[in-house]
């Protein structure tokens, strides 16, 4: 009679665990999630749906967005996109949402972006791939809250610094199935020497004088931490690229490829930074790419 109480009272603290687990997740969403409105006025060419999100990082509230196909009674693949820029340059805006992120979705994803910290109308100050990559590693659990995006099922896609932001999410542990990158920053001190004197003197604001923080700048390098890069990975760039060359690519590539990681480099001879003209080529890479790792 003993062992069966202690086995019936063993149950009942089983089954408590699990209803406080269940409970502490479901929390833990609610407060990483904090608004989603929808964008009514939402103009597209897409059957897709739109939503500004308003989000928890740290102690900061951050802005995002979400967009969706239209039938919101399934669940779809989730595509985290990381934009560019830094602060308010190259923030988010609807024509963006109208024309990018909606061709995602109409491609079967729940896309959900982040302006980062500083950027848009989010607190915070940008670090550019310091602890604002919190900002990115969050979208995970933001994408929990959002009843048509699958979270356990999730790639990654970063422009120019959101490429930076997409090896760094990569490293801090974030759970893709894959991830792309176009024209991404994956060795910091490069880009500062290449660059001239207005994204020199950006990077010493927001990251700090390479000659006196050298490790703040290894910390935001993929180069200097290429095994942490365990994801599949395509790399994207334009050999005429004049804001990241196109060497960022090539030689995270070559590193990746030498320890042994599955990785991929696709570049275009003539393309610039944005690649605007080879918009069905590289978007055609991608899903490619993602196709291959989505759950079968």
């Amino acid at each position: 009679m003993y062992t069966e109480g202690v086995k019936g009272m063993m149950k009942i603290l089983s089954l408590l665990a699990i209803v406080f687990l269940v409970s502490a997740c479901s929390d833990e969403v609610e407060e990483v999630l904090i608004e989603k409105e929808e964008l009514s006025d939402f103009s597209t060419d897409y059957d897709v749906l739109a939503w500004e999100i308003v989000y928890k990082s740290d102690d900061y509230l951050i802005e995002g967005y979400v967009v969706s196909p239209g039938d919101e009674g399934e669940k779809y693949p989730t595509l985290i996109i990381n934009r560019g820029g830094n602060r308010d340059y190259g923030e988010i805006e609807e024509e963006w949402l109208a024309h990018y992120e909606a061709f995602w979705a109409d491609q079967g994803y729940t896309v959900i972006s982040s302006q980062y910290r500083e950027g848009g109308n989010s607190e915070g100050v940008d670090e550019f791939g310091g602890d604002d990559v919190n900002d990115v590693l969050q979208l995970e659990h933001v994408a929990r809250g959002i009843e048509f995006a699958a979270e356990d099922e999730i790639f990654m896609f970063g422009f120019s610094r959101g490429g930076l932001m997409t090896y760094r999410a990569i490293q801090e542990g974030m759970p893709v199935q894959a991830a792309a990158t176009l024209g991404g920053v994956s060795d910091l001190m490069g880009a500062y020497e290449a660059r001239g004197l207005a994204m020199r003197q950006m990077l010493v604001e927001l990251v700090g004088h390479p000659a006196e923080v050298p490790e703040e700048y290894e910390r935001r390098s993929a180069m200097e931490w290429v095994v942490d890069i365990n994801v599949p990975l395509l790399l994207i760039h334009g050999e005429e690229d004049e804001a990241v060359p196109f060497q960022q690519s090539l030689q995270l590539y070559e590193a990746l490829k030498e320890e042994g990681q599955e990785t991929k480099l696709v570049s275009y001879e003539e393309g610039d930074h944005s690649l605007h003209d080879f918009f069905v080529e590289y978007t055609s890479e991608v899903a490619e790419w993602f196709e291959t790792y989505k759950q079968k």
